[in-house]
């Protein structure tokens, strides 16, 4: 019994089938099924119910679900020991984040690592929020940080920053100058917007129905880096993050180069969160990385001043 077949066993089950299971694993649908099949034959027990409406596990494939989580678990914390003994603070840390908290938050975070740990190595991967998490169940990344996650029972979830996603627009743009805006004059304006895919997104397309707001969609992107370039030279208005926009504003809200913040009323917030296994064992250099995380979350939501305040 080899540990991928037992990566490719909890897969299926917890994917709902082979299809979805494959897009996790990264294999083909006849590599998957050639080592579920290769484990059965071990086994010499059927490990799933395969019926024309999907698949279920027999009561022997509930019985080495159970176990076969425990031995990748206990495969993770070895692996860690491991790492932790002979890396000690010269370790690694592998962070998987989204565009607008790797770019806009994360690097003051890992420039006070870099001074404290100077042989520590860090690798960023940077992916929509979804294929973060799923890099962090695969283990290839030792931790997340990303805006509204999708939970699992298996992590724990921290919050770190809770910001506003704010109305921007350009110098040109009538809005500049005015401190807020009513919810009915964003009606038909043309918007540059985040993809629906991404969490923000999904809170932007939900806030402005619950507005009651209709806006004319010029440029859809994944992007806060290409939303915020967009609306800089003047082809829409965008909701974005606080952080995205943090470097355009002194901390009395006024604006400093090609973009300004407009309040509109509700608020609309997100919360950037630290997403770690519940059994999660850190090395001295993660550790060290997480509590400057969560001193850079405090800072940063003391110097950087919501919109209303202006």
């Amino acid at each position: 019994m080899e540990l991928h077949q037992l990566q490719c066993f909890i897969a299926v089950i917890e994917e709902g089938g082979f299809n979805r299971a494959t897009t996790r694993l990264h294999i083909t649908q006849p590599a998957l099924s050639y080592q579920i099949k290769r484990l059965e034959e071990e086994l010499g027990v059927s490990l799933f119910h395969r019926r024309p409406r999907g698949i279920s596990p027999t009561e022997a494939g509930r019985v080495l679900l159970q176990n076969a989580q425990e031995v990748i678990e206990s495969v993770r914390r070895a692996r860690r020991a491991v790492e932790i003994r002979s890396k000690g603070a010269s370790g690694e840390i592998r962070i998987g984040t989204v565009e607008s908290v790797g770019i806009y938050f994360l690097p003051d975070v890992l420039t006070k690592i870099k001074e404290k740990y100077p042989m520590a190595r860090t690798t960023v991967m940077y992916r929509q929020s979804g294929e973060v998490m799923d890099a962090l169940l695969s283990n290839q990344v030792d931790l997340a940080v990303i805006a509204n996650p999708r939970l699992d029972r298996r992590f724990n979830y921290e919050t770190i920053v809770e910001e506003r996603i704010s109305l921007v627009c350009s110098k040109t743009h009538p809005f500049f100058g005015r401190s807020t805006v009513k919810p009915s004059e964003l009606r038909g304006l043309q918007f540059i917007s985040l993809t629906p895919e991404t969490p923000s997104g999904q809170l932007i397309r939900d806030h402005l129905a619950k507005l009651g707001v209709s806006v004319d969609v010029v440029v859809t992107t994944p992007s806060v880096g290409t939303v915020r370039k967009m609306v800089e030279v003047g082809l829409g208005v965008a909701f974005l993050p606080d952080m995205v926009t943090s470097e355009d504003l002194s901390c009395s809200g006024k604006s400093l180069n090609q973009l300004a913040r407009i309040d509109v009323r509700p608020p609309l917030l997100r919360r950037v969160m630290l997403v770690t296994w519940k059994k999660f064992q850190c090395s001295p250099v993660i550790q060290a990385f997480l509590d400057d995380l969560r001193l850079h979350g405090l800072h940063w939501k003391g110097c950087v001043e919501p919109s209303s305040r202006r």
